[in-house]
């Protein structure tokens, strides 16, 4: 895995819902993270997948057991069924998305 694929992970982990207190293990997400990189995905899609994700949960999640882990999220290539949305997101979006 390249520096630049965890530099993107890393902006990733950042925008993603958190779960806590209930697991969400990195490693299984970076993993699923570096997969997709590697067959053609762009990270800034992910990235604003996992943006977009954060918004709705925070809007629509009440209780953080539901928030899928994010290596379940990249797996099932989830991210698409945001980016459909219409507004790009920005990287105050980002920062703003702690949840």
């Amino acid at each position: 895995m390249g520096d630049k694929v965890g530099e993107h992970f890393e902006l990733f982990w950042q925008a993603y819902p958190k779960r806590a207190p209930h697991a969400n293990p990195k490693k299984p997400a970076l993993r699923a993270f570096d997969r997709l990189v590697r067959r053609g995905a762009k990270p800034d899609q992910l990235i604003e997948g996992a943006a977009k994700y954060a918004t709705y949960c925070k809007a629509h999640v009440r209780d953080r057991q539901f928030i899928a882990m994010a290596a379940t999220f990249l797996n099932q290539e989830r991210f698409n069924d945001f980016l459909e949305e219409s507004a790009p997101v920005t990287l105050s979006d980002i920062i703003s998305a702690e949840f």
